[in-house]
């Protein structure tokens, strides 16, 4: 079969089109840095790299709401060591007090304070979230947990957050854990140190002092939970971290490429147009010489 310039020049031209094709492919790899754009690229990487993608936004979803969580539960332990040392306050007051030395005007003097350091721990137990929740409130957090007496209004409700698809850790902690069902009613256990103190009931006074030592273990105590949920969410929050930079490492095996390879691939491909063209222009030139 014989082959005409013409067709000669048509073959050389398709080959050219295909090297210009092929450094556009190779081209636009080592701008985007990706292999695979769209499912037709490669259908299996294309569909692993999907599901990563989103299994690693549930994963960065999830690691918000426990970040959200530890921070709470991180805020709940201050509130409870700022009671800590109110209390501990309020039994040095209340040792001194019941000390036979002291008279009434005395004890009136140390009343007022420890009125004052009473104020101070219901504040503290009525501490707010910067989203306003009620953090010692248990399920009901939009209402103040502790009444102006020290009394707990709330629930002993615990909430929890996800830390995977299975399991959860604790992210509320509920004042009924400062309530006689834990140990004394602690709040109101200061407001009847003061009474005492102003009444100058020494009797009253020095029977309050072992309550005050078992409301400090009771304080301590909660903080343990505390110290023990915030050690869990920072677990959580390493471990989705781990996951998410995992997940991302499949997402660039799947469709990524490696640049070294597509820098030489792009250098390849562009030879070879350049060859392409080399040869298109010497085949027109040798018909042009042999009159077409």
């Amino acid at each position: 079969m014989r082959i005409t310039g013409y067709r000669m020049i048509d073959l050389s031209a398709a080959g050219t089109a295909n090297a210009q094709s092929a450094v556009a492919d190779a081209s636009a790899e080592v701008t985007s840095g990706l292999r695979v754009t769209k499912p037709s690229d490669d259908p299996v990487a294309w569909t692993a790299a999907q599901r990563a993608k989103v299994r690693k936004t549930l994963a960065e979803g999830a690691t918000g709401a426990v970040k959200i969580s530890r921070d709470q539960i991180q805020q709940t332990d201050g509130a409870l060591g700022t009671l800590s040392d109110l209390l501990s306050q309020v039994r040095t007051l209340a040792v001194q007090g019941a000390n036979g030395t002291y008279d009434a005007n005395a004890r009136t003097g140390l009343a007022a304070q420890v009125h004052g350091l009473f104020l101070s721990a219901i504040a503290a137990a009525n501490t707010q979230s910067p989203g306003g929740e009620y953090l010692l409130a248990g399920g009901q957090s939009l209402a103040a947990p502790f009444a102006p007496d020290g009394t707990y209004n709330g629930d002993a409700a615990a909430r929890s957050v996800a830390t995977d698809q299975s399991s959860t850790a604790i992210a509320t902690i509920p004042g009924s854990r400062l309530t006689a069902a834990f140990g004394v009613d602690v709040l109101p256990l200061l407001d009847k140190v003061a009474t005492a103190l102003a009444a100058n009931d020494l009797p009253s006074l020095q029977a309050s002092i072992g309550d005050l030592d078992t409301a400090v273990k009771q304080v301590a105590l909660t903080r343990t939970v505390t110290g023990g949920a915030m050690s869990v969410l920072d677990a959580t929050v390493a471990a989705h971290a781990q996951l998410a930079t995992n997940l991302q490492t499949q997402i660039s095996s799947d469709v990524e490429v490696d640049m070294v390879a597509a820098a030489t691939g792009l250098a390849k491909a562009s030879s070879t147009l350049d060859a392409s063209r080399t040869v298109s222009a010497h085949l027109i030139q040798l018909l042009q010489q042999n009159g077409g």
